[in-house]
């Protein structure tokens, strides 16, 4: 029985290229894992090879340029765990490459059930050839490991109230009953006093001790944490810090938040691409006659979109403007719907002030 050869293979003859790729454009799509890329290329719809190779930037550049020399190639690839590394050194070998939401990604029923890596990246590269796919924005490296610091932030405060629950858990699993006075979970310097002398005088006090020492020590990386923030707030971002925090119920973190997660706020051709971002968009599900309202989006930037709605409920005590907007859709829906309304509000407010480079004035109907 004849072996099948790939289009890829044949087009090589003892190292003689047979077909001359010069002026085409080669579509590649990538399924990238760990340690192996599974590589597709195509042109006009034929699949000239899909092949698995380890995972080298330049083993697959090197690939690339030797199999199809002459050849423009455009790229695409999955947003995964190991980030834009991929893109810019493809980029930077003068090969245009594009990152997609892995949700964007139209699957049908067949390619559910029967899916491989081969599979998904030879239909990365078809949709990407059929212009079927829109990449995501890419940041500079700088932004990059800006953005990092701010979401270390959340990491860590996330940690710290993990932290102070299991150390609460331990004391009500003891018997322990934590005094009246610090019943309001401040923890402060008097209640962390208090943990450590339980420590020192119950049978578990190395327990008690260990996790007190870990939670101090998480509170201390904090700090550090937000002092960098902080001497980035006050340098390269000053001026655009100080525009958001204009904005009633928007303070430095959330302004930090924003301006770091966003970048630059061109990018977004209208409020309703900014809105669609963040989340505060609804879903909806319809069909012939009936008509579903799904509520919010679950497709959103969690993060934004949380310190949006928090600062949400600090504006309507400090703007009258909002707190008469907030009271006027709490007639009509419950308080908790009405705050998305007021924190998209604040959003629009947000996007002005960087658009217009002036800050809010309060009582200003945005």
């Amino acid at each position: 029985m004849k072996q099948q050869t790939s289009a890829a293979s044949e087009t090589q003859t003892k190292g003689r290229n047979i077909i001359d790729y010069s002026g085409k454009t080669i579509c590649v799509g990538i399924d990238v894992h760990q340690k192996d890329y599974q590589v597709a290329k195509v042109y006009k719809g034929i699949c000239l090879g899909n092949h698995r190779m380890a995972a080298d930037s330049d083993a697959l550049i090197k690939h690339l340029r030797s199999h199809y020399s002459g050849a423009d190639f455009k790229c695409v690839y999955e947003s995964c765990s190991w980030g834009f590394n991929l893109q810019r050194r493809l980029k930077t070998a003068g090969m245009d490459c594009i990152v997609v939401n892995a949700a964007d990604v139209s699957t049908t029923d067949k390619e559910r059930k029967r899916k491989t890596d081969p599979v998904d990246a030879l239909k990365l590269a078809r949709d990407l050839e059929s212009e079927d796919l829109k990449g995501i924005d890419i940041p500079d490296e700088t932004l990059q490991k800006e953005r990092n610091l701010i979401r270390y932030r959340s990491t860590l405060v996330g940690d710290i109230n993990r932290s102070k629950n299991r150390l609460k858990s331990l004391l009500k699993f003891q018997g322990i009953e934590i005094p009246s006075a610090f019943a309001r979970n401040s923890w402060s310097n008097c209640f962390l006093k208090w943990v450590q002398e339980q420590g020192l005088k119950e049978e578990l006090g190395d327990t008690l001790l260990l996790m007190l020492e870990q939670i101090k020590l998480l509170r201390q990386l904090l700090l550090k944490v937000e002092k960098k923030l902080r001497e980035l707030r006050k340098g390269k971002y000053n001026s655009a810090a100080n525009l958001a925090t204009s904005v009633p119920g928007i303070g430095p973190i959330t302004a930090m938040l924003f301006l770091l997660e966003i970048g630059d706020i061109n990018r977004f051709k209208g409020f309703d691409r900014l809105n669609s971002f963040v989340g505060f968009c609804p879903d909806k599900n319809s069909s012939g006659e009936t008509d579903r309202d799904r509520g919010i989006t679950s497709r959103r930037h969690k993060k934004l979109r949380t310190a949006l709605i928090e600062s949400a409920w600090a504006a309507i005590r400090i703007d009258p403007a909002l707190m008469e907007s907030y009271q006027a859709l709490t007639k009509r829906m419950k308080g908790t719907f009405a705050i998305i309304h007021i924190a998209r509000k604040l959003l629009r407010r947000l996007r002005s002030v960087m658009l217009t480079g002036v800050a809010y004035q309060k009582g200003t109907v945005v």
